[in-house]
């Protein structure tokens, strides 16, 4: 038992479920927190607020609401007086029923849930990018032997300045403009240390900038090579490299709010996009279903995430809201676009559908989330099992 113990809080398993309920922990009360205030602007009676399920470990009725914290921190829920459209309510008490709104008021409650998923990844974004993010410079920090970095001359340290010309200090811009022009031959602008050697492999060299931390820069010209792998969506794609890898020299970029706040809708829209396409992908048979993650994949990135820093915690919970976000509208009873669904045949039918056929499709989408739950966490433990 003593084994057991010291295996759990020595392999980071704590670590994990900490920052993995940290990260359900504030996606759900933002989500949650959509339903509530728009609930409560359009009149309606918010009868519950639970940050997780089951039995309740803390609440408090603070006005006509109770507030509480349960057992199971993999979720959360806003009751709403008169979700059920068979519960029988007072004259008084309909007036302030969900029920009893008019279609277009339902799915505003309902869809603001994932709407406050993308504003919190909207907010947290632009922190991130006013605040600065860390950004690779294009320094080298490994050279591969055997690739044409290494038969070019380059070395560790070297800054690479520019390509084809064009000035350049990011990693990103290196990699960019490599996969740009790596079909022809490309010149590197380089930067060396005042004590290293020059290679007689240098063709060219330029004059002195007159700086007095590096006095050599060199042109370098290299033909990368084309290579054959696969993406993040198991597509096979050719790519050019040169055979060099970054250093961890990075330099803090911010932006002004503005600049910022813009990023940060670009980011969202990205992470949008990814999540759009994988699933199009997943449907398409184009990856497998085994790739499907659940809880424990999503505890063991958040562990991860937070032992690389603040930063990068804070940018995993944004891409797992924006997920939970985009997720909860697709149209399966027992999700919010589920409910937005039926509010739109309501609009066009002019009466709602059955609360029977509410019922059970709710049940139908219920069972389908619990077996698709079951189908990941399996994926997880096999997973696990192998690595």
């Amino acid at each position: 038992m003593v084994n057991i113990l010291q295996s759990f809080f020595s392999s980071g398993i704590l670590i994990d479920i900490l920052a993995f309920v940290i990260v359900v922990s504030i996606i759900v009360v933002f989500h949650e927190f959509g339903h509530f205030i728009v609930a409560k602007m359009l009149g309606v009676k918010v009868e519950n607020f639970s940050l997780g399920f089951g039995p309740k470990l803390i609440s408090k009725k603070i006005g006509e609401t109770e507030y509480a914290v349960s057992a199971l921190p993999l979720g959360g829920y806003v009751k709403l007086l008169g979700e059920d459209p068979e519960e029988e309510l007072s004259p008084e008490d309909e007036k302030r029923s969900f029920s009893k709104l008019s279609p277009f008021k339902k799915f505003l409650i309902v869809f603001f849930g994932p709407v406050f998923n993308f504003v919190l990844a909207l907010v947290i974004l632009t922190i991130i990018f006013s605040a600065g993010k860390p950004i690779l410079k294009s320094v080298v920090g490994k050279v591969m032997k055997g690739y044409p970095a290494a038969a070019a001359g380059l070395k560790k340290g070297d800054i690479i300045t520019s390509v084809n010309g064009k000035k350049i200090w990011k990693w990103s811009s290196l990699s960019e403009y490599i996969q740009k022009y790596g079909k022809h031959t490309i010149a590197l602008g380089v930067k060396r240390p005042i004590d290293a050697p020059v290679s007689n492999k240098i063709v060219k060299k330029l004059p002195i900038t007159g700086k007095t931390d590096y006095s050599k820069t060199f042109l370098i010209h290299i033909k990368p090579r084309m290579i054959s792998g696969l993406n993040i969506f198991k597509q096979k794609i050719t790519r050019y490299i040169i055979g060099i890898y970054p250093s961890n020299v990075t330099v803090n970029q911010s932006s002004n709010i503005f600049s910022a706040f813009y990023s940060g809708l670009k980011e969202v829209w990205f992470i949008i996009y990814i999540t759009i396409f994988s699933v199009y992908m997943l449907i398409a048979g184009k990856i497998p279903a085994t790739d499907l993650g659940g809880p424990i994949m999503i505890a063991q990135l958040s562990g991860r995430a937070a032992s690389m820093g603040l930063s990068q915690f804070f940018y995993f919970i944004a891409v797992i809201s924006v997920n939970i976000g985009l997720v909860n509208l697709f149209p399966i009873p027992a999700l919010d676009g589920g409910h937005i669904l039926f509010s739109f045949i309501e609009m066009v039918r002019r009466r709602p559908l059955s609360p029977k056929f509410q019922e059970n499709a709710a049940k139908i989408g219920f069972a389908f989330l619990i077996m698709l739950l079951l189908f990941v966490s399996y994926n997880d433990i096999m997973r696990n099992i192998k690595t």
